[in-house]
């Protein structure tokens, strides 16, 4: 007999794009002495949707709390798609992310927002979160990338970058999810993201955590976060070994480390 339920919903933000949102609802959850029920918020990575790598797993087995997961703009079966930025990450946490915590906020349940948890691209976006807003105690990044003019010309096609070059965009495929457009100066808007600034975050417990098979992001990407963050009310780096960039085969001990970190 399993402890929860999901239930789909849909947010409405600033932009008029529609995120789909599953909520995993615990029968047994975890209520705090002001009788707030309380609630993760669980961030999908590039081009990805909620559905995506240990996601549902981490909803699944997480104790005492609620969570949601939902696609970003553009993304899974969200709306948006023609305004899908490459470099788009701030308007991410601004606008969609912070829809869903003010939505929570506001509904009759007493609602509490305890963690962002942000994978790959999100992990950057959660903590950019904390650095617009530092309104919310725990911040867990997962594989997310601080150096953001990295990784840009190694995962494009030459033929790509030559339409860039030539047309100033081009079509990328991912799958099931369809065709997203990048443009110059989306790239121009992702190397331009000056990550230092998170040194400015205050209230938050930031937890980063990368594995030592990652080959998507650099195992010194996680030093600079941990470096960046020193004046947080606490951060920690944990390598996992023999996890990559999803964690693959380890969602287990991956859930076991936000378990206990969100329980501090």
């Amino acid at each position: 007999m399993t402890d929860y339920v999901e239930e789909p919903f849909t947010v409405l933000t600033s932009r008029q794009h529609k995120l789909s949102c599953i909520f995993n609802r615990k029968t047994n959850p975890y209520i705090d002495d002001q009788n707030r029920q309380h609630v993760l918020v669980l961030c999908h990575g590039y081009m990805a949707e909620n559905n995506s790598v240990f996601l549902p797993q981490l909803s699944r087995d997480i104790h005492q709390y609620h969570s949601v997961r939902f696609d970003f703009h553009g993304c899974g079966e969200s709306t948006g798609r023609e305004d899908w930025d490459y470099g788009g990450y701030e308007d991410e946490a601004r606008i969609d992310l912070r829809s869903i915590v003010e939505y929570l906020r506001n509904q009759p349940e007493n609602y509490f927002v305890r963690a962002l948890i942000g994978h790959s691209r999100s992990g950057t976006t959660v903590l950019l979160y904390a650095l617009f807003y530092d309104d919310v105690p725990y911040i867990i990044n997962v594989a997310g990338r601080y150096r953001l003019e990295r990784g840009i010309t190694e995962r494009f096609s030459k033929k790509q970058l030559d339409e860039l070059d030539q047309n100033g965009s081009f079509l990328i495929r991912n799958g099931s999810q369809g065709e997203f457009r990048v443009t110059k100066e989306s790239i121009e808007r992702r190397k331009a993201l000056n990550l230092d600034r998170i040194n400015q975050i205050r209230n938050a417990k930031v937890l980063n955590l990368w594995g030592d098979q990652d080959t998507v992001i650099p195992g010194d990407d996680i030093d600079l976060f941990n470096d960046q963050l020193k004046n947080t009310l606490k951060t920690e780096m944990i390598i996992v070994s023999d996890a990559d960039h999803c964690f693959t085969d380890k969602e287990n001990e991956l859930i076991k480390l936000i378990q206990s970190w969100i329980e501090q």
